[in-house]
């Protein structure tokens, strides 16, 4: 089964549990080439979980989930799902880029190894030339004076934007940000949010899971509120969050707007 063509992501009734919960409860949602979607939700919602299922870190129970038209992590023979070998999900893993919480940076090496590193290692990419797209990449999230430097002589807000040049190295076609400013200092979140925005207005298609409000309102192209794993309420931001129609979605605005 393949997904429509006009979709980057395309998930049908996706359901994932963890021992007894039910985390993801029949998620249908899609998203075309350069959209910015962003997901919104308490937490537990089910948010992140959902985001992992997309990169297949983790594999969903029931329905299905596709990326550019390929099932991810599985294959349809006869009517059923095989998972592919972790060398088949690593290949088609390659076109999507995931930053997270915590920056999960190499501490003993630089920020310019840190990005060149994968270009090298998975996608074979001459060591010189790596080290030429890495420069040219740490310049455009505005660390181009920062190569040499060790993630431990780097502000939380500076290893974010590594983290994100290392995820861009590999050329990736969809990025994912699974809350990616969590974990920063107040201060440090707008250096991280400009980048996004830089790659938005480059037609990067994104799904990002966030608290910044700002953000989904000013970037985001749509904007599904998830709750107890469930999809509540989505469509274009200004609406959703301007006008939301269901209760639920009103009661969690309330209290982060």
């Amino acid at each position: 089964m393949t997904a429509p063509s006009t979709s980057v992501i395309a998930a049908r009734g996706v359901r994932k549990s963890f021992g007894r919960t039910e985390v993801l409860r029949g998620i249908d949602l899609s998203v075309a080439p350069g959209e910015v979607m962003c997901l919104v939700g308490p937490s537990g919602s089910g948010k992140s979980t959902f985001l992992r299922c997309v990169n297949h870190l983790e594999t969903i129970d029931a329905g299905r989930l596709s990326v550019r038209g390929q099932l991810v992590g599985y294959e349809e023979r006869g009517g059923r799902l095989y998972e592919l070998s972790e060398k088949a999900v690593a290949r088609r893993r390659r076109g999507i880029g995931m930053v997270f919480q915590r920056f999960n940076l190499f501490p003993h090496m630089t920020a310019l190894e840190n990005v060149c590193e994968a270009p090298v290692q998975v996608k074979r990419e001459p060591r010189e030339r790596a080290r030429e797209r890495a420069r040219a990449l740490l310049a455009r999230v505005g660390l181009g004076d920062k190569a040499d430097a060790y993630p431990s002589q780097l502000s939380g807000g500076q290893q974010q934007r590594v983290a994100i040049a290392r995820a861009l190295a590999m050329e990736p076609e969809l990025m994912l940000f699974d809350e990616p400013t969590s974990a920063l200092d107040p201060e440090l979140v707008g250096e991280v949010l400009d980048v996004m925005r830089a790659l938005a207005d480059d037609g990067m298609t994104m799904v990002v899971v966030t608290h910044e409000m700002g953000f989904a309102r000013e970037v985001g192209d749509s904007l599904v509120f998830m709750d107890d794993g469930v999809v509540v309420e989505s469509g274009a931001p200004e609406a959703v969050l301007g006008d939301p129609r269901h209760a639920r979605t009103r009661a969690f605005l309330s209290k982060v707007l």
